[in-house]
């Protein structure tokens, strides 16, 4: 179970690092760091939402197993942020900040 915890937090992490490192270049500061926000904030809503449901079945069908009712939420609720990340992410490149709509950055070197 242990392993399956650090297989998770690296996909965290590489998520996280790939989301951030992705921000489209050329459009206001101000308006990204919003809908970056907005996307991080729905992925923890919806995580929570998804882990403490599922907590909440588990422990009902079987009282006696807490711990694999909290691993499982854990898991789900992580799942379910990686993939909110990513797909936030892919909607804000594609459609927020499309390429036609920023503005030119000089891609030579300095």
């Amino acid at each position: 179970m242990h392993f399956m915890v650090l297989i998770l937090l690296f996909l965290l992490g590489a998520v996280l690092w790939g989301f951030f490192h992705s921000n489209p270049q050329g459009v206001p500061r101000v308006k990204l760091a919003l809908v970056n926000g907005a996307i991080l904030v729905a992925a923890l809503i919806i995580g929570a939402m998804i882990g403490s449901a599922l907590y909440a079945d588990a422990i009902s069908v079987k009282a006696g197993e807490k711990g694999m009712a909290t691993y499982l939420a854990i898991m789900a609720a992580g799942t379910a942020f990686l993939i909110v990340v990513a797909a936030g992410g892919l909607v804000r490149n594609l459609l927020v900040f499309p390429i036609s709509r920023r503005a030119p950055t000089e891609s030579g070197p300095p």
